[in-house]
């Protein structure tokens, strides 16, 4: 196949619902088309080890193993190859683009309803993350927008993406170390009432931002609850960005994915 032939997926950011999403609150997540990874027609010998280790996950997984077709197994030896432009480690879904090209490239009877979808792109996903939602692959290989609510998904046709902005924090992150952060800090009962709290706000952010109302009361709330509650997960020069929207009013930031580095979502009040 020529390399032009391969379907490229995009990044994705996750507007609404960061963290949240693992407990049952509502995500909207849409495919950030700035950032794409394709599948290589040219091979590297150096990427086998990775993708080894990923064969060995998915020959041993029940829900997988019946799955994959052989080719992917003989495309390893060869040395299968992806070209991205999706930072690594920034929050924007590099695995999940990752994940959505190899279950378009390799998988076999692939689910058309978009729950079981979502359950099997998690279930690959959750080799990179150990636990994964599902919705970062899932808007990658739908390329549309999706809500999550009450345990529902529905693609949105359109949405109105202006008003925010990413900022970089300069900082690389691991996903699996923000969310073991995360999940040590759920022993703590302060934590999970404040997670509860966050989600009625943005529950209804998300819901007042579909139906293009001003979210701007909820999403100063939002901001410094979550300035407060995921202060961990703040680099010290986001930690001044994010007080000075706050306190002037003009732009509210918070978590673009897991945090402690990466990027992070500015969400601006001035048209």
């Amino acid at each position: 196949m020529d390399q032009k032939n391969y379907k490229e997926f995009s990044s994705k950011i996750l507007l609404f619902g960061e963290y949240l999403v693992l407990l049952g609150g509502q995500s909207l997540s849409f495919p950030y088309y700035e950032y794409k990874l394709k599948r290589s027609s040219e091979y590297n010998p150096k990427n086998r080890f990775f993708f080894e280790k990923l064969v060995h996950y998915i020959e041993t997984n029940e829900m997988l193993k019946n799955r994959i077709c052989p080719s992917f197994k003989e495309e390893v030896q060869k040395g299968l190859s992806f070209e991205s432009n999706i930072p690594v480690g920034y929050g924007l879904g590099s695995s999940g683009a990752l994940v959505a090209a190899i279950y378009n490239d390799f998988f076999i009877e692939q689910a058309t309803d978009l729950n079981i979808l979502k359950k099997e792109l998690a279930e690959l996903e959750s080799f990179f993350h150990d636990k994964s939602s599902g919705i970062d692959p899932l808007t990658s290989f739908i390329d549309k927008p999706i809500l999550n609510a009450d345990s529902q998904l529905e693609i949105i046709e359109t949405i109105d993406m202006k008003n925010f902005s990413l900022v970089d924090s300069g900082k690389r992150r691991g996903a699996k170390e923000a969310i073991k952060h995360f999940n040590s800090l759920r022993n703590q009962a302060n934590f999970n009432k404040g997670l509860e709290e966050l989600s009625e706000i943005s529950n209804i952010m998300t819901q007042k931002y579909l139906r293009h109302e001003n979210i701007w009361d909820e999403m100063k709330e939002y901001s410094s609850r979550q300035y407060t509650l995921f202060n961990d997960f703040l680099t010290e020069s986001i930690k001044i960005d994010w007080e000075l929207g706050i306190n002037s009013e003009k732009y509210y930031m918070k978590l673009c994915g897991a945090g402690m580095g990466g990027m992070y979502l500015k969400f601006s009040t001035i048209e």
